[in-house]
């Protein structure tokens, strides 16, 4: 019986036991926050919870056995080992502490971590929340409060912050200012706002004001000032009695009070005066001095009325108008109270005269004015119509029969009267044109158009084709005024030629569109440029890791296949990012003097088997072609991707023909055909006879993404390759085709005068080993391993370093020789050029071999690879890889 009921005990606790792990694992994969069990001697993961995939976007498998380092923010892995290395020191059971955690689509994600680590098992649990938002809260927050200090500190108004009892809390400088004092500390320490009032009683209505409503807008008091003066201020304030303070602000109003009490006492004259008040209003005392002058002065002649008072006023008046003017004055001096008006010229400030009319009146005798009062009014308007009357005729006659345009004077059409510029746009004599129907001089297509706005009074400018007298229509443009004319309206009516403007207008459209083409070229290079680094780095990762694995597995195992499918998808997507970036023109190209003839020989056997037996190649060479600068790997691209293109534009059967040629383009045929420059060229024509394409197919050829083939069948990036490549080697290209009539393309390269050239490369390949001492330069852990697993097959002594500083380290206390440095170009604190050349200065025997995906200007400009540097590209295989290093070690 006892043995059974301590059974039954130990039945029931083992149940227990798996109903709490059951409900634990529950638990575990259900929270929403990241729980974990780390390796503490490895810093590796062992087991993660469902939220990781959730918060960070990591699956399970993508994070175990992997060091925190990978994942947290580079700036928070030092700061976040020293927590927890003196935590653990301190024998802490539970650490704390904050930092960023790289999610999987590159971003930052702020976590809050509780751990306990158990040295014992040599494992720590951890639990970390997503406390991103609170972070980005705190920021904003901070950046509120440092707005809010900036506004108050810097604002130009007043600002404070006061007891309910006026104890001074926090000021700005302007408030300082107000109160007498050089600064806010000054201000704090010794001025009193409950004291300062000049009046008592007003504080108290002030108080009473704003207890009762809880806050005062525009409220004018006077203030005592440090120094004793008085002040005059306009006050606004708000209580806060949950928070006993008063806030508020103060403007000084001082100068506008006294502006007020000037302008009161000056209401009497202003009122005699203000009958007048549209000119310009002025006293004058019986010796022609200026006592008063209006502020319009400065609008109407642009004196202010401090720049004339007391002085003459014959001192602006024209130097042919002042005797009849002092005439003028001395007659308004003897007659009192009579009114007088005379016309002169009234010098402005910028030194121009404008005519005024002035009424003037004398006052000398009262007590106000006490001289003579008048106004300026201001006809210079009205003299120049004066002036124009009388030149009208005269005027209008020399514009009538000006050539550079034809005017007509018209009377339902027929003409009354024209000038020599219509008969010379016509073709008409000035005899015929008298009485013609002006409609005869309107194309047919637009007569309807121009009657209607005959009929209806038209009177804004409109185009509509004209007809010469030889039958010959041409653009113009028409804008008409109804006039009175001998005692009825007629309507005058303007002819301008605009041929010359319709053809800039489509000049410009042609630029426009020129325009157009070269931003999305940039785009597309921006966005190339952009993902070549890091997509590359990722394919570098995978082919090496491939081929590898190919290496390892032997060649009828069924993985076999299946890797190498996956081998030939990766280099297909590494072949795109070179197709963008040769398009984009920033791919890294090694320009060599070469004669084309020599490459293209090389290239045939290649690009048969492109286009296949069905279709004949024909090559015409000519003999003693120019040489040219290019990357021979960069004919080799052009040629492929027209030979794919022709391929699938022949239908069965059919031809394609490459030939090279010499060409010189002068400046009057580069002027006659767009998109020629002048200079010395290597052609290379490349025609087929497919099926040919249409303009608009044509036009649209070279852009980006375009292609005519199915879905699935093309990238669209072939043609817009070809582009890059010659615009980045300073050519261009020409396409002529017509449907079912083939397509011919004819690229054109600057010629480059050398004597030697390079000779044909010799295409075999073959995978050359070695034993010298290569010291790696990686940032990208994945890519250090796989290439440094590929150096030691090939024989070589490797000596991997992550980052610039430890390869600088290695350098300095290697004890072997080293050979040769394999460098990254683009990494974090010191890129690729920086580290060879410090390693280079010590150690000036060591050979440099640069590799990337995209290397910007670090080591090219404009693409093109700086002279004497070797260059890889990512991803490379194993064999590029080892003929590229016996190309340098074996100099």
């Amino acid at each position: 019986m006892a043995d059974s009921s301590n059974s039954d005990v130990l039945g029931k606790k083992t149940n227990q036991s798996e109903t709490e792990l059951h409900e634990f694992r529950q638990l575990f994969s259900m929270s929403l926050d990241l729980i974990c069990i780390a390796d503490i001697s490895s810093s590796t993961f062992l087991k993660v919870n469902p939220a990781f995939q959730n918060i960070l976007g990591y699956a399970e498998n993508e994070l175990l056995n992997k060091p925190f380092s990978e994942f947290i923010h580079p700036d928070d892995i030092e700061p976040t080992r020293a927590i927890v290395e003196k935590k653990l020191s301190q024998g802490s059971k539970v650490i704390n502490f904050e930092n960023r955690y790289k999610c999987k689509d590159g971003s930052y994600k702020w976590l809050s971590w509780v751990s306990h680590p158990n040295p014992e098992q040599g494992k720590t649990y951890a639990i970390a929340r997503d406390i991103t938002d609170q972070k980005q809260m705190a920021k904003e927050r901070d950046e509120s409060e440092k707005k809010y200090k900036s506004l108050f500190y810097n604002a130009q108004v007043a600002l404070f912050r006061t007891s309910i009892e006026g104890q001074i809390i926090e000021i700005n400088g302007r408030y300082a200012e107000i109160a007498g004092y050089d600064s806010i500390e000054e201000c704090m320490a010794h001025y009193r706002p409950q004291t300062a009032w000049k009046d008592p009683e007003a504080r108290n209505e002030f108080l009473k004001k704003i207890q009762k409503t809880g806050s005062v807008r525009d409220y004018e008091a006077q203030i005592i000032r440090q120094d004793g003066t008085d002040a005059w201020i306009l006050f606004s304030a708000t209580v806060y009695p949950d928070q006993g303070h008063i806030e508020g602000s103060i403007v000084n109003i001082t100068n506008r009070k006294q502006a007020e009490e000037t302008l009161r006492q000056r209401e009497a004259l202003n009122r005699k005066m203000f009958a007048n008040i549209g000119d310009v209003i002025v006293i004058i005392d019986k010796e022609g001095m200026n006592r008063y002058k209006s502020p319009n002065i400065e609008k109407l002649f642009g004196w202010k009325p401090e720049d004339v008072l007391g002085k003459s006023y014959w001192e602006n008046i024209h130097p042919d108008d002042i005797l009849s003017q002092k005439v003028f004055f001395r007659t308004l001096v003897s007659e009192t109270d009579t009114v007088q008006t005379t016309e002169c010229r009234y010098k402005c400030k910028d030194g121009r005269y404008k005519w005024i009319e002035f009424i003037g009146t004398n006052l000398i005798h009262d007590t106000d004015i006490c001289g003579i009062l008048g106004n300026y009014h201001n006809i210079t308007d009205r003299k120049a119509v004066e002036h124009s009357l009388r030149e009208s005729e005269a005027r209008f006659k020399a514009l009538h029969n000006a050539s550079f345009g034809g005017i007509t004077i018209h009377d339902k059409g027929i003409i009354l009267e024209c000038n020599q510029g219509l008969a010379d746009l016509t073709g008409y004599s000035v005899d015929e044109l008298i009485g013609m129907d002006g409609l005869l001089l309107i194309a047919e297509q637009s007569r309807t158009m121009v009657m209607d706005k005959i009929v209806s009074g038209y009177e804004k400018p409109y185009e509509a084709v004209g007809l010469h007298k030889n039958g010959n229509e041409f653009p113009i443009r028409l804008e008409a005024r109804n006039i009175p004319y001998k005692g009825k309206e007629v309507r005058t009516v303007e002819f301008r030629d605009i041929t010359e403007y319709k053809k800039a207008e489509q000049d410009k459209e042609k630029l426009q569109d020129q325009l157009v083409q070269a931003q999305k070229m940039e785009s597309v290079g921006r966005l190339a440029g952009g993902v070549a680094h890091d997509f590359n780095n990722m394919l570098s990762i995978i082919i090496g890791n491939i081929e590898i694995i190919q290496e390892d597995i032997a060649q009828d195992s069924p993985l076999f296949s299946r890797v190498y499918e996956v081998k030939k998808a990766a280099q297909r997507s590494a072949d795109l990012t070179r197709q963008l970036l040769a398009f984009a023109r920033k791919q890294t190209i090694s320009p060599k003097i070469l004669n084309p003839n020599h490459t293209i020989d090389g290239m045939l056997k290649m690009l048969k088997r492109l286009i296949g037996e069905d279709i004949d190649l024909l090559w015409q060479p000519k003999r003693h072609l120019w040489s040219v600068k290019i990357d021979p790997s960069q004919i080799d691209q052009i040629l492929a991707n027209l030979c794919v293109n022709a391929r699938d534009a022949i239908k069965d059967v059919g031809k394609v023909t490459i030939e090279t040629n010499n060409i010189c383009f002068d400046d009057n045929y580069c002027r006659e055909h767009q998109g020629f420059s002048p200079g010395e060229f290597v052609l290379i024509g490349f025609s087929d006879d497919g099926c040919g394409m249409d303009k608009e197919t044509t036009e649209k050829l070279f852009d980006p993404f375009f292609t005519t083939k199915r879905k699935g069948k093309g990238t669209g990036l072939g043609m817009a390759t070809v582009y890059g490549i010659i615009k980045q080697n300073n050519g261009f290209i020409n396409v002529y085709s017509e449907p079912g009539q083939g397509t011919t393309f004819k690229i054109y390269i600057p010629r480059k005068e050398e004597s030697k050239t390079e000779e044909p490369v010799n295409k075999k390949r073959k995978t050359p080993k070695g034993s010298e001492t290569v010291l790696l330069v990686e940032d990208e852990i994945s890519i250090l391993r796989i290439t440094t697993i590929m150096l030691e097959r090939l024989g070589y002594k490797v000596l991997p370093a992550n980052t610039p500083k430890e390869a600088i380290r290695i350098c300095n206390f290697s004890k072997v020789k080293i050979d040769l440095l394999i460098t990254d170009v683009v990494m974090p604190s010191m890129n690729g050029r920086e580290l060879a050349q410090t390693i280079l200065k010590a150690f000036p025997d060591i050979k440099c071999l640069y590799m990337s995906g995209y290397t910007s200007n670090v080591i090219a400009h404009r693409g093109i690879l700086d002279e004497g540097l070797h260059f890889i590209n990512k991803p490379f295989s194993k064999q590029d890889l080892s003929i590229k290093l016996r190309q340098i070690l074996d100099k």
